[in-house]
């Protein structure tokens, strides 16, 4: 015969292992959404994901943001608008890259030039406007304060996240599949009075 408290810490163990599920689903959905939006989605625009490390965007992008740019080449940088933001190369010996928003677009001898300036700046870009040589890629969208996690693991981001995501999916399949092992239906048990 069963004592008394069995079937009740049963049901508890079921609801906890419901719950663990639950959020590791949750959790698993979160890195995939995560990666299609950091990963996926640049590599397929021909873009790529960056972290903002200053202030000149705010309050629209703000440091340990990360953007997604689509890629930017000669052939579709007459698509940029006033209003757009782009990420660009302001000066040749020096990778560091800007994302700023277009203020004006000029004609220049060989295309099309954009004059740029951050939102939280009182003027325009001191290095001029920048050419189709010089911008990398149109801003898609921004996922707040995922580059300061991003900046941390460094180069493994990639590998962390596979990892995560890995253990998060045989987490889950195992406690699906142990749901439907404690949800056998037990032959009667017999009580005597």
């Amino acid at each position: 015969m069963p004592r008394h408290g069995a079937p009740r810490n049963g049901g508890i163990r079921r609801r906890v292992t419901r719950v663990c599920s639950a959020i590791a689903t949750v959790a698993i959905a979160g890195l995939l959404a995560l990666a299609v939006l950091l990963v996926v989605v640049p590599k397929v625009t021909g873009g790529m994901s960056l972290t903002v490390l200053t202030g000149s965007m705010e309050p629209g992008i703000a440091p340990g943001d990360m953007v997604v740019t689509k890629g930017i080449t000669a052939d579709n940088v007459d698509t940029l608008r006033k209003g757009d933001i782009i990420t660009f190369l302001p000066f040749p010996d020096d990778p560091t890259l800007v994302t700023h928003r277009i203020v004006n677009v000029v004609a220049l001898a060989d295309g099309p030039g954009f004059v740029t300036r951050g939102d939280a700046n009182n003027a325009n870009d001191p290095w001029g406007p920048m050419t189709d040589t010089q911008i990398r890629g149109q801003v898609l969208y921004s996922v707040p304060k995922v580059g300061y996690l991003h900046e941390w693991v460094g180069e493994s981001a990639p590998v962390i996240v596979a990892v995560a995501a890995g253990g998060l999916i045989v987490y889950a399949v195992v406690a699906f599949a142990t749901s439907f092992r404690s949800a056998r239906p037990t032959a009667p048990v017999e009580l005597r009075r």
